[in-house]
């Protein structure tokens, strides 16, 4: 039997992200299978300077990629912040309360 530690907090906001970067591939994959017959006519996406086929794969790694990214940087700058969330202060004394 799993504990409750196991899944609480991180973990949990980890697993998130995986399947959120997963689905956004999965997303990407069958947008490419659905404008693939317009691929023909010589569609291509650009990213910048950068230039590639509307193929299914390569619409899956860029859904997974730009996600990736995307809730990456704010899951590092969130994770980043949380390690000093439970911090108190050196000189604040506890009141009579707690």
């Amino acid at each position: 039997m799993r504990t409750l530690a196991f899944t609480a907090g991180r973990r949990v906001v980890y697993l998130m992200y995986v399947v959120a970067v997963a689905v956004s591939a999965l997303f990407g994959y069958v947008l490419g299978y659905v404008v693939r017959p317009n691929v023909l006519d010589g569609t291509v996406g650009s990213l910048g300077p950068v230039t590639f086929a509307l193929t299914p794969l390569n619409l899956a790694v860029y859904g997974a990629v730009m996600v990736g990214l995307s809730l990456g940087v704010l899951l590092a700058l969130v994770s980043y912040v949380s390690r000093y969330d439970d911090a108190t202060p050196a000189d604040v004394e506890p009141n009579e309360e707690g």
